[in-house]
């Protein structure tokens, strides 16, 4: 758990963001990745049964390319996943200091007692409970939920029948 003080005394806890690095390859992946071609012959000689014997053979596989493109993607998604976590927590702060003094007293005693994760998205919560933004949110997704049962509802009577 971190603690960052704002220049008005307000103490922010909150739980840095893991970093994950190099993927781990075990003995077992390794041999995951060198059979998977012949797993998918097998699962497509399966489905289809009459073009077995037309079907390639499984030719090698590069071990060191399948890993560098495991590597690509887990940083990818790293980066995504940090990248929101970054918005949520600027837009909770950004929605903390537009509310009153008292929302933000509230909200500060709110997180300060808070016990669980101390994560953007429970900070994300506790924010948008005090603010009303969460009311809102709920009102406009009930609002867009009606709409889309609406449309569904139309397209239905102008359909034809099936039976």
């Amino acid at each position: 758990m971190h603690h960052q003080q704002d220049r008005k005394g307000f103490v922010m806890r909150f739980q840095r963001t893991q970093r994950y690095g190099q993927i781990e390859i075990t003995p077992r992946k390794l041999r995951a990745i060198e059979g998977k071609p012949e797993r998918d012959r097998k699962a497509l000689a399966a489905k289809l049964p009459l073009l077995v014997d037309v079907l390639p053979e499984p030719g090698p596989v590069d071990v060191q390319a399948e890993i560098q493109s495991r590597q690509r993607r887990s940083d990818a998604s790293e980066q995504r996943m940090r990248a929101l976590y970054a918005r949520v927590w600027r837009e909770s702060r950004r929605d903390y200091f537009q509310a009153d003094a008292t929302t933000r007293a509230a909200i500060r005693e709110a997180w300060a007692a808070w016990t669980g994760p101390i994560t953007c998205m429970y900070y994300r919560y506790v924010v948008d409970l005090h603010t009303g933004v969460q009311e809102a949110r709920s009102q406009a997704f009930k609002k867009a939920e009606a709409e889309s049962k609406a449309q569904r509802r139309a397209m239905s009577k102008t359909q034809p029948s099936l039976f």
